[in-house]
């Protein structure tokens, strides 16, 4: 006959673990139905208007109690005996607070404190280093402290060893690179198309400098001016297919040899 032995393991809030034991705590907390309680986002009734309910929250507010003060360690055991006041015994919302206030305090002091532990990182392996830089990230974060993640990582890099000189280097690069607007394909189409088009005839397949290059004689100075040679430099094409083909007789030549279009008479 065999038996099964099963092993739980608790996590015991110590004073360099409270990012990490604040996950499985409101965990716990939220399935006695005290998570609330304890952060106050619900407050006790009033005991004359709403005698049940007043009754259910104290016994969720000392549940939450004992479940806390069972995953704290001595050190923890000896800051609630000396600091949480008598009359908040078993009560589980200023244990939840006083242990807030400890580690993750709003305040100048907390969020100096996290800054200078960030601060005084110290590189040893990397397996290591990554537990530091995370458990210490996780405090700048419970602190409130406003701390851009750029300034956070140049600050980590900044502890590496040598032998990482190249990786430190190629992450620098990455941060002072931006990519450029016209870097993106719709802004070089974008970009090719209007360097493709003559902005004299407004005509694709050929650039200003090259327009009118069988013709540089009648190359233009304004655009206006181009205009007007273009229409009149077709009109002579149209004539001259006129009077090269035998079966037109839209156009005629005077004896002054001056051809004009039959519309004209």
């Amino acid at each position: 006959m065999t038996s099964k032995v099963n092993w739980e393991t608790e996590i015991l809030l110590t004073s360099e673990n409270y990012a990490l034991w604040l996950l499985p705590m409101k965990a716990k907390l939220h399935k006695l139905k005290s998570l609330n309680i304890v952060t106050g986002a619900v407050v006790c009734p009033n005991p004359k208007a709403n005698k049940a309910n007043a009754q259910l929250y104290t016994q969720l507010n000392e549940d939450a109690y004992i479940e806390i003060i069972q995953h704290l360690n001595q050190e923890n055991l000896a800051l609630v005996s000396t600091n949480l006041p008598a009359k908040d015994e078993f009560t589980g919302y200023a244990l939840w607070q006083l242990l807030k206030a400890q580690y993750s305090g709003s305040n100048l002091t907390s969020q100096t404190t996290a800054l200078k532990t960030f601060l005084v990182l110290e590189y040893d392996n990397p397996k290591t280093f990554m537990l530091l830089v995370c458990a210490d990230n996780q405090k700048i974060t419970l602190s409130g402290l406003i701390m851009d993640d750029q300034v956070k990582n140049i600050l980590m890099l900044d502890k590496l060893p040598k032998p990482f000189h190249n990786f430190k280097t190629n992450i620098s690069t990455h941060f002072e690179t931006k990519p450029s607007n016209t870097d993106s394909p719709s802004a070089l189409l974008s970009l090719t198309k209007s360097t493709s088009t003559c902005i004299h005839c407004k005509k694709p397949g050929h650039q200003s400098a090259k327009c009118w290059i069988k013709h540089p004689g009648k190359a233009p100075r304004t655009e206006a001016a181009h205009l007007t040679i273009q229409e009149n430099y077709n009109q002579a094409q149209a004539q001259s297919k006129s009077l090269s083909d035998p079966t037109n007789f839209s156009y005629f030549c005077t004896a002054n040899g001056v051809c004009h279009h039959v519309d004209e008479i």
